[in-house]
């Protein structure tokens, strides 16, 4: 596949991934581009998925930034069109706006570990085996990682309104 096929097919979950992640549109842009431009000098060795490996570049991006400057606070983040007030919208949109809002401040005060197989997995809808491959996890701890974050996140949302209590055919 030609770079410019590449760019043009995971542009955009990159980006979101890493906003997702840093919070900060500006530096997502960086960390995305930066991810392309490592993907366009890299030497893709077929060992796995040309996603998986776009995805491990933005992640170990993503983290090598977070350790250069020793940050390891999380900061919320939220859509830019999130933030936008509108007009005449039905009351439908008002409560998802609000209810992604609510999920998205409470997914930043989860750790690293648990934001981000929750990002992969119920945000992405990624599968175990695709989580595994991207996180160089075993499809169990991605599995357990998963339904502890869960746990952490409804504790943090004070229980199951937002429907995200998990099955446990789910993890299989």
């Amino acid at each position: 596949m030609e770079f410019d096929e590449l760019y043009e097919q995971y542009f955009q979950r990159i980006y979101q991934f890493i906003y997702y992640m840093v919070s900060d549109p500006n530096l997502a842009e960086d960390l995305t581009q930066e991810t392309f431009i490592r993907v366009y000098n890299g030497q893709f060795r077929n060992e796995a998925a040309i996603g998986t490996y776009i995805r491990r570049i933005a992640r170990n991006l993503v983290y090598d930034t977070y350790r250069r400057k020793a940050l390891i606070k999380w900061l919320p983040f939220q859509k830019e069109h999130e933030k936008r007030e509108t007009q005449y919208v039905p009351h439908d949109w008002i409560m998802q706006s609000e209810d992604r809002r609510l999920l998205y401040e409470a997914i930043q005060l989860l750790k690293p570990e648990y934001r981000e197989v929750l990002i992969y997995r119920k945000i992405e809808e990624l599968s175990l085996a695709e989580t595994s491959e991207i996180l160089g996890w075993s499809t169990v701890k991605i599995a357990n990682t998963q339904r502890n974050a869960m746990k952490a996140l409804e504790k943090v949302l004070g229980g199951d309104e937002f429907g995200f209590k998990q099955s446990t055919e789910e993890t299989q």
